[in-house]
């Protein structure tokens, strides 16, 4: 029976278990397990992406990794080659630290801590072996002994080089570091004590808090090469910037691909002129964002921006509503006018504005005018549904939008992005995306690309709970096209493939519930080795029930 304990009780208790902790005292099975984390890599095949978690993950042969080290320690010598794979390895480490605080959210330090020997081995760099780590945050105590074996830097190495007279796992070194840092608030530095690059039989490792180390800990001038602060101050690294950052414009374009920063700078080098922008994408790509974002950084940035629908310029009095007193055109006098869906633009006007275009109106301190189109504008040149003289003129600049398919990468910023922006809107706080969402958004086709995106994060925050997390059910509402499958790593190393919400399962297809449920078993008795009962675990029914369904649909226990 568990322990019963007053809220008073657990409310002296929590904050301990934050600030101190012991690996010997962890809870077997304590999350995140290795599962847990195997679970959070995932192969989207025919993609061209691995993610881990919302980052972009690649494999590369430990000999290529190999070559590349020889190749840095011939060229800038072994203090240097050492400096900057530990630096590598520092930075490796912060982010799954990242990884550790958002996905799993822990709210026990010991259990967190211990995540990250399970990512070192996950990440296949060296199998370790944790014989003790222990913790104490107010104090600035931490202390672990690690045991790793058949460590790649370390074979690698030996086959470069021969036996090192020194230890040679600089990148595995600085991982562990600066995990426990990023966890801890706090410098904790590891170093190797044995090393199978000096031969030794398998790699010893120790971390402390910086100041147990001595006076002298040159790991820390590493991230603070000006000045070491005092012991009694508190420490941070010298912060790199993950991504530039805009400023506080309203219309910051996000994104980090060489396709959305291509578009980026074009719309920053072509903003200070006065000649016309023609914007290409597909629907949803945000091509009046950018047309917005360009008017912020022009020289005209003080004027209007208008925009219009130009399939809204029908009948007789469209000329009117273009170019006559208190159209459009005056009311965009001084700054900028958008002209959207320019194909459907009729013919009679395409000639006007052509003649406007024409007469130098486009000079400084007049209207700018700004277009964009989802089409192919040289076809319908070509078959006389759009003038030729116009097209050239307002083809000048054009800058090409990027689908959000062709910027998967974009992805993780861009879910937070909508998050926060939807949540503060509605006025509803959240705790974030869970996980199976989350991962479905990583590979889901976003056919309305960004503005698709865009409102399915809208609905999941108006249809979620106060204070809780976006579910599956509340993004995709059903009419959405449903990416079939993506392949997961299982605890054993095996790859499987997962389902919508995250457990093992076979592409949905257009196949019946009876054919489907029969996929699922099997796939889960493949993922649990044959065990029914870690089957049955995992599929969230009893022994009994599974057993039931496995004769009924004839499946061998075996799988």
């Amino acid at each position: 029976m568990p322990e019963r304990i007053t809220l008073t009780e657990a409310s002296r208790r929590a904050p301990r278990i934050m600030a101190r902790g012991d690996s010997r005292l962890l809870k077997e099975g304590a999350p995140p397990t290795l599962e847990d984390l195997a679970g959070a890599l995932q192969f989207a095949l025919g993609d061209g992406r691995i993610w881990l978690s919302d980052e972009r993950m690649v494999m590369m042969q430990a000999a290529v990794l190999g070559a590349l080290r020889r190749d840095v320690i011939n060229a800038v010598g072994i203090d240097r080659a050492r400096s900057l794979f530990y630096r590598t390895g520092w930075s490796q480490g912060q982010r799954y630290a990242d990884l550790v605080r958002k996905r799993f959210r822990q709210d026990d330090m010991t259990a967190a801590l211990a995540a990250g020997p399970r990512l070192h081995t996950m990440e296949g760099f060296v199998k370790v072996t944790t014989k003790r780590f222990e913790f104490d945050i107010k104090r600035g105590h931490y202390h672990g002994e690690f045991h790793w074996h058949d460590s790649t830097e370390a074979v690698e190495h030996l086959s470069a080089f021969g036996v090192s007279d020194c230890p040679t796992c600089w990148m595995q070194v600085g991982a562990p570091a600066g995990f426990t840092t990023s966890l801890l608030g706090q410098p904790v530095i590891f170093r190797e004590v044995e090393c199978m690059g000096q031969g030794a039989e398998r790699c010893v490792v120790i971390g402390r808090n910086a100041a147990a180390w001595g006076n002298h800990v040159p790991e820390l001038e590493q991230f603070a090469p000006a000045t070491i602060k005092p012991r009694s101050q508190p420490w941070s690294p010298a912060a790199e910037p993950l991504q530039r950052r805009e400023g506080p414009a309203p219309h910051a374009i996000i994104g980090k691909t060489a396709a959305i920063e291509r578009a980026r700078r074009l719309v920053e080098r072509v903003a200070g002129y006065a000649e016309p922008v023609l914007f290409l994408g597909e629907p949803g790509t945000g091509k009046e964002f950018f047309a917005r974002r360009l008017h912020e950084l022009s020289n005209v940035a003080n004027g209007p921006f208008v925009t219009v629908n130009c399939d809204a310029f029908a009948g007789d009095q469209a000329d009117m509503l273009l170019f006559g007193d208190g159209g459009v055109v005056e009311r965009a006098s001084g700054g900028t006018l958008f002209l959207n869906d320019v194909l459907s633009l009729p013919k009679p006007l395409q000639s006007q504005l052509a003649a406007m275009l024409g007469e130098g109106s486009k000079t400084s301190g007049t209207t700018r005018i700004v277009s964009a189109t989802s089409g192919r504008l040289r076809d319908f040149v070509e078959s006389g549904a759009f003038r030729a003289d116009l097209y050239f003129r307002l083809s000048l600049l054009p800058i090409v939008i990027p689908p959000l398919r062709d910027r998967r990468d974009d992805l993780p910023m861009l879910i937070e992005h909508f998050l926060h922006r939807h949540s503060t809107t509605h006025g509803k706080p959240l705790r974030g995306i869970s996980i199976d969402a989350r991962d479905l958004l990583l590979r889901y086709d976003f056919p309305g690309n960004v503005r698709e995106l865009s409102n399915m994060i809208e609905r999941g925050v108006i249809y979620s709970e106060p204070g809780g997390n976006l579910e599956i059910s509340h993004i995709f509402t059903g009419i959405e096209q449903m990416p079939e499958f993506v392949e997961g790593l299982h605890a054993s190393g095996r790859i499987v493939r997962r389902s919508l919400a995250g457990g093992p399962r076979a592409p949905l297809g257009n196949r019946t519930f009876d054919e489907m449920e029969e996929e699922t078993y099997r796939a889960a008795l493949l993922a649990a080795d044959g065990n029914v009962s870690a089957a049955a675990r995992a599929l969230g029914l009893s022994r009994a029930k599974l057993d039931y369904r496995l004769a009924k649909l004839g499946i061998p226990r075996g799988g």
